[in-house]
């Protein structure tokens, strides 16, 4: 009885164990290879870009390689200094001639970009490599003219790469007052969703003068009406623009804006007086190269068309490998046939054979035997046998998975059997 007792757990423990088993089997098959930091990584960079101010845009282009045999998934990282700030898209493919992606980049907000090898490289893993560029920012206060040499990190070694400084204007410096009406526009975030454009005029010609500027951004673009920001001012900075104390409450502007067309009016300027625009738009289409921003600025009448163009930086690159060569194949040597010996030429008189008597009783004729199949042949080497369908067994790779699968068929079976053996039981204790 405690037997019986015991078989029903056993058995279901027996079938839990072989559905866990299985599962486990199952996944751990499915699991890739774990991806590595590659240690060994080789990245040079280089920009001819020109610092004059903050905030100006740093060009860079790099050449990279990666040690032979890397796996897909592995990484290698570049940190910016910290005087660059990432400008344009946080990601982007390094693609070889035929369009295949060897690598792909990701630029997080700490400066660093991470770039990950593909399964491009486990068909060809050998000379990795290749260029890449992207753009950022001088995120901080240029010096007085010189070359600064900027400290990137690849890895556990730092790449340096000079960029031409110049700095600001420090003595007989003019203050940058524009003389004409014009327009500028530059991205306005790192993503480079949203274009910033300004309007600048020269001082008011007149006593007394009336100004209104138009604004029409192309195909691609659209207003952002809660950004609309107009300033009037007569004290400048470095750079000309209009800075504290200004005069907006004074001489406040009337803004009509739509998603297609802003337009801003001024009345009754004084002469010397200065007014800006400035302009947020937001881009719809994402997929040009270039947007264009176009518009008019009329003082006094006189009406000045004026546009700009921005186009998009973006991160991008080229990737190539090898293929490994294909081993040539030893070729068989061929066997040397054995001759065949010649017939002997001694002549030799042939024995009669007796006739036997006819006899009368029936004798049923005893055939010669084949030779078994099942008899070993001296000298051949014997092959393993093969199923009866034809089919080659299965190599063994080697794999955890079919392992964990054999396991719980067993253990499956072992449960199965406890449960029927029990179930007997059962049944003639009943009886």
């Amino acid at each position: 009885m405690n037997k019986q007792i015991y078989l029903k757990p056993a058995s279901l423990v027996a079938a839990l164990l072989a559905v866990v088993m299985t599962a486990m089997g199952l996944a751990w098959s499915a699991l890739p290879a774990n991806a590595a930091v590659i240690p060994d990584a080789v990245v040079t960079l280089s920009t001819d870009s020109v610092v004059t101010e903050q905030w100006d845009q740093v060009d860079l282009t790099c050449e990279w390689s990666v040690p032979d045999n890397s796996q897909p998934g592995d990484t290698f990282n570049l940190q910016l200094p910290a005087e660059l700030r990432w400008f344009g898209a946080a990601s982007f493919d390094l693609d070889n001639s035929d369009g295949e992606t060897v690598a792909t980049a990701l630029a997080e907000d700490d400066g660093s970009v991470v770039f990950t090898l593909t399964d491009f490289v486990a068909t060809h893993p050998l000379n990795v490599g290749g260029t890449c560029s992207f753009s950022t920012r001088y995120a901080v206060a240029p010096g007085t003219g010189e070359t600064t040499d900027l400290s990137f990190t690849v890895g556990s070694t730092v790449v340096r790469v000079p960029v031409e400084v110049e700095g600001p204007c420090t003595s007989d410096c003019d203050p940058g007052v524009p003389t004409s009406a014009g327009k500028s526009m530059w991205w306005a975030n790192a993503a480079q969703t949203e274009l910033e454009a300004l309007f600048y005029m020269p001082p008011m010609p007149s006593d007394t003068n009336d100004v209104v500027v138009t604004d029409t951004p192309a195909a691609g673009m659209e207003i952002d009406c809660d950004r609309i920001t107009p300033r009037v001012g007569m004290i400048a900075s470095s750079a000309g623009n209009i800075i504290e104390p200004m005069e907006n409450e004074k001489y406040p502007a009337t803004v009509d804006c739509t998603k297609e067309e802003v337009t801003v009016r001024w009345t009754g300027l004084p002469k010397g007086e200065r007014v800006e625009l400035f302009v947020i738009t937001i881009v719809t289409d994402k997929d040009l190269n270039a947007y264009s921003n176009n518009g008019t600025v009329t003082i006094a009448g006189q009406e000045t068309p004026v546009g700009a163009e921005t186009k998009r930086t973006s991160g991008g690159g080229t990737g190539e490998g090898t293929a490994t060569p294909t081993p040539t194949p030893t070729p068989t040597p061929t066997p040397t046939p054995t001759p065949t010996p010649s017939p002997s030429t001694t002549s030799a008189t042939p024995t009669a054979t007796p006739t036997p008597s006819p006899s009368t009783t029936s004798a049923t004729a005893t055939a010669t035997p084949s030779p078994s199949t099942t008899s070993p042949v001296i000298g051949a080497v014997e092959e393993p046998a093969h199923p009866a369908d034809g089919s080659k067994p299965l190599a063994s790779t080697g794999a955890p998975g079919p392992a964990f699968i054999y396991m719980a068929a067993a253990l499956l079976a072992i449960g199965s059997l406890l449960a029927f053996v029990g179930a007997r039981r059962s049944a003639r204790r009943q009886h």
